[in-house]
């Protein structure tokens, strides 16, 4: 599967953060489910351009679910 530029980026900027990826799916239109190894849950995901704001809000999304899953 070809990954778009965008959501490339996205994904390096969660892996920075602690973030790993383990699956990624193709969903309707711009958007892909993804897998993080941090937490069971999926994750919808936009290929579209993404401002700063909402990568930052996206990380610390993820650190909650992190945190709930080790609380389990």
């Amino acid at each position: 599967m070809q990954i778009p530029k965008h959501l490339r980026k996205q994904l390096k900027e969660y892996e920075s953060a602690g973030f790993h990826v383990t699956d990624l799916e193709r969903a309707a239109g711009s958007h892909y489910k993804a897998k993080f190894a941090e937490f069971p849950d999926l994750v919808v995901l936009t290929a579209s351009t993404i401002e700063s704001r909402a990568l930052k809000n996206n990380i610390a999304m993820f650190k909650r679910m992190a945190r709930q899953t080790e609380h389990v």
